[in-house]
């Protein structure tokens, strides 16, 4: 079912590969349309996200809904589902972001129930 969802986001012109992760890095489930390499984009992933939720700490600006990762050819959008796992979009450059943030805030309880 996780695999179904993930895929939706395939659908979305410009995203390249939805992946979840644990915490601790690991792959749980992905989708990919392209060269994606998904266990070094999760470990990667946990690797700022929990650098990301620090800094939020640290601030004291509250709990982390979403990060987004602007690079010359598109974006990465990361975001935690849990307290355990997290999910992973990367596109192209010339992506719709807010749908993509729209799609994944329809979406996560539906991953979420998916886990």
């Amino acid at each position: 079912m996780l695999k179904q969802i993930l895929g939706e986001f395939l659908k979305l012109d410009g995203v390249t590969a939805a992946v979840v992760a644990g915490r601790d890095g690991f792959v749980i489930e992905s989708v990919v349309a392209g060269d994606v390499d998904v266990e070094a984009l999760g470990a990667m992933a946990s690797t700022g996200m929990g650098t990301s939720e620090a800094m939020s700490n640290e601030l004291g600006k509250g709990e982390m809904y979403q990060m987004l990762v602007e690079l010359e050819n598109g974006p990465i959008l990361l975001s935690p589902l849990s307290e355990d796992e997290l999910i992973a979009i990367v596109a192209n450059a010339n992506v719709n972001v807010g749908r993509i943030r729209y799609e994944l805030k329809k979406n996560r309880d539906r991953i979420t129930a998916a886990l």
